[in-house]
């Protein structure tokens, strides 16, 4: 007989029936998903999503668990070092030891082989920094890696970390390529922020360049005096997968310096797409 409507989803976990068809779409033809590894995994995206350490009420919360469920979870996954405790405040935090599998993630996807050294050729060449994003959705992307001198050592160059699109020099390269109607795009573009934000025209002005010319340029409004130029790496079928962003001080990428920066990081990019059938980027 199916499930009573009014299960729960504790006693739908602890049965290992399926979770609703809404919940597991993504998962298509790849078979019947196991609850608590689904439970588990949102107790891990509602640690990684606080800005602060949650209690294992507050964690439930934001995974729609149940409580009991929820602290079973997180006691689980602190005995195998994937989320932290502290004592004094009865928090849980996603452990250092992440950091760990990500690493071996990034090490098998092939990118440090192929992608790390013309990134250095690059750097090295033209005197910046240069940093690739994977494209994770129309507004995000994933900072995977960086060469170069960091010119602001904090959040913003910090590998792992998602940022908003569209803004800056990445962010017309992905409403360029990306497919986000210009509906979508007004939409994502009220919620970023940039130095000195240009107008929703001046942006689209500004990707219809980027489309013909395949790079994109910005000139110090999406950080006080510091030249971004991105250029994007795409699949056989023409869409955005990678991001290369190179990122100089102003004074130094004036107009003769940028051309040779802008086909050198084009020349990477290609190169780049040419090795996609030898990465692993999910």
């Amino acid at each position: 007989m199916p499930a009573p409507a009014a299960a729960t989803e504790e006693n739908r976990l602890r049965s290992g029936a399926p979770i609703r068809s809404a919940e597991i779409a993504h998962i298509g033809p790849l078979g019947k998903p196991v609850g608590a590894v689904v439970a588990a995994a949102k107790v891990l995206r509602a640690l990684h999503a606080s800005a602060r350490p949650l209690n294992a009420s507050e964690v439930a919360r934001a995974a729609a668990l149940h409580r009991g469920t929820a602290y079973n979870i997180l006691r689980t996954l602190q005995a195998e070092s994937f989320v932290g405790y502290d004592e004094a405040t009865r928090t849980y935090t996603v452990s250092l030891r992440i950091l760990e599998l990500a690493y071996g993630a990034l090490r098998r996807s092939g990118l440090l082989d192929i992608a790390r050294p013309l990134m250095h050729a690059v750097s090295d060449a033209h005197g910046v920094s240069v940093y690739l994003s994977k494209v994770v959705g129309p507004s995000s992307l994933l900072l995977l890696d960086w060469v170069g001198a960091a010119f602001q050592p904090d959040l913003y160059v910090t590998v792992g970390r998602p940022s908003p699109v569209p803004a800056g020099a990445s962010g017309i390269i992905m409403a360029a390529f990306g497919n986000s109607s210009h509906a979508e795009l007004k939409a994502l573009f009220t919620r970023v922020a940039w130095y000195q934000k240009p107008s929703f025209s001046e942006f689209l002005a500004l990707v219809s360049e980027a489309k013909q010319a395949g790079f994109a340029v910005d000139r110090g409004t999406m950080f006080q005096g510091i030249t971004l130029i991105s250029v994007p790496v795409l699949s056989p079928a023409w869409e955005p997968l990678l991001i290369l962003t190179g990122a100089g001080h102003a004074h130094d990428l004036e107009t003769e310096a940028l051309e040779p920066l802008c086909r050198a990081m084009q020349s990477a990019a290609a190169r780049l797409a040419e090795s996609v059938r030898l990465l692993r980027l999910e």
